[in-house]
């Protein structure tokens, strides 16, 4: 009796010891991973709608209904902008799509304050009449877009400022002031080109230029607080500020109108004639199905099932604080050609996509989420899927900045392209893998840094390569979502 009870303890006893070594082991203390030069890992909690301090709105009831039964429509898109503007003249509300196959033209433009959502008792499917010469839902300005208005600046006076810094001290504060938006701007040099490696790119015998010499590389922030001359930043730096290959500086800016609080839910939206696979240089088929232009922010799209497009969202430069949630992709034909097309092509900040899916046709090649040139983080992609492991998320080219996959088995390359393009080059700097049970490619630029932790835990160290920063590869790490973590870590969990 006594033996068996001494048995008995001893089995809890080191069962209760392994089990704590193993979380102990497999636990990741994500503040406290540092670079050599103080870089730490950004702070992508900041992405989406409102800096995903509050959830998505939650529609209950309509606005407007559009009745359109016992009538046959050549195209309900005029009946649908209509109802918009009429909601948008009185304040804001939703419009509310009946159940039914309708067929619609590209082109309908969100305002303020405005939602389109499809019936919750049954599927709104809109069928496009042509394939689309302009995105069929934008969400906020539709026309060039309008340049901010530039004021104060001052140079940062730091000699380093890392990745994951709020804190940086400039010459003078004098015509700065607290909850100001500002870039934080650094103007590229032929050092800084020349030491990352791209100063002598070539394709086919002709020279490639990465980034023009004198670029200005603009980061959106707020000025949090001063002190002083040390300014503190509402968002964590995404990019490194170096002073011995840039001289950065605070800039003042006041945007143009912006547009806010748009939202599209619940509908599918077809091209019956694919554009799938088109060729890039097709004039009507590479037109987005959602956009987000320039100065829209606080805006989302969730529940949406699109299908036939070759680009289904886009989210441009000066555009923020955007979420693209729930989406179904149908990707149902492979490219004809070399280029390849971006599901969702990222130019902004703040941007969220989680809980996406491509599905459609496991052999067409595409990239399915990518950032354009310089784009400005913290952008996050969450538990994203794809149809197999030829769709990749790819920051496409020239250095963008501050960007994290996590949880998906989808190939995620932080790469050189090199002389690939035009000149691609180095696409991205403090990219953050986390979790990643697919391929996970990463390389770190000389003059940067990229982190992939818990990585390859499903194909082991041989699903990783690269010379990026890796940390526990081959093991899934806690906590298991870095961005819900960073969340918490602001209090809003």
């Amino acid at each position: 009796m006594w033996h068996f009870l001494i048995f008995t303890i001893l089995v809890v006893v080191l069962t209760v010891y392994f089990v704590c070594e193993s979380r102990q082991k497999s636990t990741v203390e994500w503040r406290s991973i540092v670079s050599p030069n103080g870089d730490k890992l950004p702070d992508f909690s900041f992405s989406g709608y409102h800096n995903s301090e509050v959830s998505l709105p939650t529609i209950t009831t309509a606005d407007v209904t559009l009745s359109l039964s016992n009538t046959t429509y050549d195209d309900i898109s005029p009946l649908i902008q209509k109802a918009i503007d009429s909601v948008a003249l009185s304040g804001g509300g939703v419009v509310e799509l009946p159940s039914g196959k309708f067929p619609i033209s590209a082109g309908i433009q969100l305002r303020n304050n405005v939602t389109v959502r499809g019936s919750k008792g049954g599927e709104t499917l809109l069928v496009l009449r042509d394939q689309p010469s302009s995105p069929v839902f934008t969400l906020g300005n539709i026309g060039n877009a309008s340049k901010a208005k530039f004021g104060a600046k001052s140079p940062i006076i730091d000699d380093y400022v890392p990745i994951g810094s709020s804190i940086v001290n400039i010459r003078n504060n004098t015509e700065l002031s607290v909850n100001q938006t500002v870039y934080i701007s650094r103007a590229t040099t032929e050092s800084w080109i020349r030491y990352n490696g791209m100063g002598d790119l070539v394709r086919d015998g002709d020279a490639q230029t990465w980034i023009t010499l004198d670029k200005k590389i603009m980061s959106p922030n707020v000025i949090k607080s001063i002190n002083g001359t040390e300014l503190t930043l509402e968002i964590p730096l995404t990019d490194a500020l170096d002073s011995e290959y840039m001289k950065a500086e605070v800039w003042a800016y006041k945007s143009p109108e912006q547009y806010s609080e748009m939202g599209l839910h619940n509908l599918h939206i077809q091209v019956p004639n694919t554009c799938s696979g088109a060729p890039l240089a097709n004039e009507t088929c590479n037109f987005a199905a959602v956009k987000f232009p320039s100065w829209t922010v606080d805006s989302w799209a969730s529940g949406l099932k699109l299908e036939g497009f070759n680009r289904f969202f886009e989210v441009e430069t000066d555009a923020s604080r955007i979420t693209i949630q729930d989406i179904e992709m149908n990707r149902n034909h492979d490219i004809d050609g070399r280029a390849l097309p971006i599901d969702i092509l990222i130019q902004g900040s703040q941007v969220l996509v989680q809980d996406c899916k491509q599905i459609g046709l496991p052999t067409a090649r595409c990239f399915s989420v990518a950032t354009d040139s310089l784009a400005a983080g913290p952008n996050s992609v969450i538990r994203h899927s794809t149809m197999s492991d030829i769709q990749t998320i790819y920051p496409h080219e020239r250095w963008a900045h501050g960007f994290l996959v996590e949880g998906t088995s989808v190939p995620t390359l932080f790469v050189n392209r090199a002389s690939n393009g035009t000149g691609h080059g180095w696409t991205i700097n403090a990219g953050v893998g986390w979790n990643l049970r697919g391929e996970a490619i990463v390389q770190s630029p000389p003059l940067g840094i990229n982190w992939c932790i818990g990585c390859g835990w499903t194909n082991g160290t041989n699903g990783t390569s690269g010379n990026g920063t890796f940390i526990r590869p081959s093991k899934e790490v806690k906590p298991k979502s870095l961005f819900a973590a960073q969340l918490e870590a602001r209090g809003l969990q």
